[in-house]
């Protein structure tokens, strides 16, 4: 979760904030730096900082602690994983949600999708809406296949997600996604995992 009014750095930013690259940025500073510093979001593959705490750091200022989490606020920042928790699904299921028009498609912030409290509660509070007319079509009963996204869209979504996903990998450093890692988060065969890697790899290239 992003909590609302406190924004936060990924390590790519905080080196380029420090005027470095991210790997001369970690050898000089990121073991003293994560001994320090708490990423906000425990347990995410992306490691956020707070910015307040990072940008004291950097100019050598004693580091603030974190305020209380306090109350949950309609505008914090849900990630994907945070919202299918809390519509009781599963990730890919979210994002299939969202590329349908079930559910808002959210915010791209960091490389990530993220989506606002706020929207995830209204999705909550309407229960099961997705034969409402301005979800899918007028007349439209759920699973028609008329409400769902078209296949080539679908896919050069995922491609993009996937190709964020590098990208962010290899700004950090991390390991990269796997086709089995997509797979298991398309709910697709292993060879449809492989191939959305090989077009994400291709669309970096091109875009690079």
């Amino acid at each position: 979760m992003i909590p609302h009014g406190r924004p936060v750095m990924t390590e790519a930013d905080i080196a380029a904030e420090a005027g470095l690259e991210l790997h001369t940025w970690r050898r000089r500073h990121g073991t003293d730096f994560r001994a320090r510093m708490s990423v906000t979001n425990p347990g995410e593959r992306l490691r956020l900082y707070d910015a307040t705490q990072v940008r004291a750091y950097l100019t050598g200022q004693p580091v603030p602690p974190l305020p209380d989490a306090g109350e949950p606020h309609p505008d914090d920042l849900l990630s994907t994983e945070e919202v299918a928790a809390a519509l009781g699904t599963d990730v890919s299921t979210v994002r299939s949600y969202a590329s349908t028009g079930y559910l808002a498609p959210g915010i791209e912030l960091h490389g990530r999708r993220w989506w606002p409290r706020r929207v995830v509660q209204e999705r909550i509070d309407a229960g099961d809406q997705r034969h409402h007319p301005e979800l899918t079509g007028a007349g439209r009963r759920p699973g028609d296949p008329r409400n769902r996204a078209p296949r080539g869209r679908r896919t050069e979504a995922r491609v993009q997600e996937v190709a964020a996903d590098l990208a962010t990998a290899e700004a950090e450093g991390r390991a990269s996604v796997t086709a089995a890692e997509l797979a298991r988060r398309y709910a697709v065969s292993q060879r449809t995992g492989e191939r959305l890697l090989a077009a994400a790899r291709q669309h970096l290239q091109q875009h690079s």
